[in-house]
């Protein structure tokens, strides 16, 4: 490849439109890009001169005209009339027009580079965005890694290194952690890092199923073993777990009768089936999770210790996510994204509610953020994710402000500014007050747990409270 043709390969790449006149306002090049704003064939367009497009109105300004004459950079804006749309509306684009000068000091081509100001816009709030996340964790976003786990923090650093280790043997695990930590999130790292990852990773929540269907999902069932089992009889889990993983999740919940059974299983890889007589050799890996504390169930006399003993061979905590306040931003970043591709959406977070979303203690863990960034991104009405769309799903918020001033004096400014930022936006009355019905029902549901109690409360009827907990997703 020749130099030149390098070159022009370069600048068809750009994401910008580029074009290039000679010194009488000749199109002599132009990019993919700018021909794909213009609609034009390549061809064509290069048979151009740039007065064409202002003689016909298609633009309001030659830029290019003002450089032949001043000899400087120009940056300015120009209104380009696009002939394809309905009412050939106008598009704004910035364009920067830069001279090339020949030995003598004359302009003897001028490098234009075109950018619609609706794409200036994009990346201005997506550098924006990355500025802001990187002030909370003091460096740029970390990368998610497999299964969604988000380690900025060094608690979960700790916790993606020891479940890396152990992912290379067939070590039993025992993962501990609050309610919605991502213990299942961890366990299906460890199964993917592992040797047995070609082989299904099979998880049973054991608080989900009753103790005599628990039995049966675990162990499996002969034809004919009791009302209502299946002709043909079942695979239990640890046979379809066979040459993989099996992961028994809240296992704190396993009556203590079972337990023996499990042990034994664990112990020698061998099942039997209800009903069966004889015993099946099954090659399994371990991983189980609690979200109490099972030494004490011991001491209770409501877990076996010579059970929690063989679970508890490899200990993995996950850290809370108030402990771990580094991955709060990433993670919210994370889950913007993923909503926003989801649904097809364009939404950003303001630096305020960046802060709100910071200073939470998130008693839902990992859960409750995820879940919260998906109301935010189908219930906010602007492209920005602003303080009051998120006030309602939070309780109780704290100032949007890390300012030393207190929670009412920074509060009020961000009000008002939020009210300015309605008005610009074009936000009307009505869509505002959907808004306040929206938070106030939200938040009777929240404190009432009941939809009969928030209608006597709001002074309504359960199923008006019900129709608005459809309609606002609540």
């Amino acid at each position: 490849m020749n130099e030149g043709h390098f070159f022009e390969t370069i600048l068809d790449n750009f994401t910008d439109g580029v074009y290039i006149l000679d010194d009488k306002g000749n199109y002599i090049f132009v990019n993919s890009a700018y021909l794909q704003s213009l609609n034009m064939p390549k061809d064509v367009l290069l048979h151009y001169n740039v007065h064409d497009f202002l003689d016909t109105g298609q633009i309001d300004v030659c830029i290019s005209d003002i450089v032949y004459q001043e000899k400087r950079q120009v940056v300015m804006f120009q209104d380009v009339l696009d002939t394809l749309s309905y009412g050939r509306k106008a598009i704004r684009q910035m364009v920067i027009s830069t001279p090339i000068f020949d030995e003598d000091g004359e302009i003897r081509n001028i490098l234009a580079v075109v950018r619609p100001l609706d794409k200036l816009n994009s990346l201005y709030y997506q550098a924006s965005q990355s500025t802001m996340v990187s002030e909370f964790s003091g460096s740029p976003p970390s990368p998610v890694t497999g299964g969604g786990i988000v380690a900025e923090s060094n608690g979960m650093r700790t916790v993606l290194a020891t479940a890396a280790t152990v992912a290379e043997v067939d070590s039993a695990v025992l993962i501990t952690g609050e309610s919605g930590t991502g213990k299942e999130v961890v366990a299906q790292f460890v199964h993917d890092s592992s040797p047995r990852h070609v082989k299904p990773l099979v998880v049973i929540n054991c608080a989900s199923l009753p103790e005599n269907l628990l039995e049966a999902e675990l162990f499996g069932y002969e034809k004919g073993a009791f009302t209502g089992a299946a002709p043909g009889g079942k695979a239990g889990l640890f046979e379809e777990a066979d040459g993989g993983t099996l992961f028994l999740d809240e296992i704190n919940s396993m009556p203590v009768n079972l337990q023996g059974k499990v042990l034994r299983a664990i112990e020698t890889k061998t099942i039997q089936r209800i009903g069966a007589t004889k015993v099946k050799k099954v090659d399994f890996r371990l991983l189980s999770a609690t979200n109490e504390d099972l030494e004490r169930l011991v001491e209770e006399k409501r877990f076996r210790p010579d059970l929690y003993y063989r679970l508890a061979v490899i200990p993995i905590r996950i850290p809370p996510l108030r402990e771990r306040k580094a991955d709060i931003i990433p993670l919210a970043q994370h889950f913007l994204n993923y909503f926003c591709e989801k649904y097809a959406k364009d939404k950003v977070f303001t630096q305020q509610t960046l802060n709100v979303i910071h200073a939470y203690d998130w008693p839902g863990n990992v859960r409750e953020l995820k879940n919260f960034i998906e109301r935010s991104v189908v219930m906010s009405m602007g492209r920005q994710i602003e303080v009051l769309d998120v006030s309602s799903f939070i309780d109780p918020v704290p100032p949007p402000s890390s300012s030393p001033v207190s929670g009412r004096q920074a509060y009020a400014p961000a009000i008002d500014a939020q009210y300015e930022q309605m008005l610009t936006s074009g936000v009307s009355l009505e869509q505002y007050l959907e808004r306040c019905e929206r938070e106030y029902v939200g938040y009777a549901l929240r404190k009432f747990q009941n939809s009969y109690k928030a209608a006597d409360a709001l002074k309504t009827s359960q199923s008006s409270i019900m129709r608005r907990k459809k309609k606002y997703f609540l």
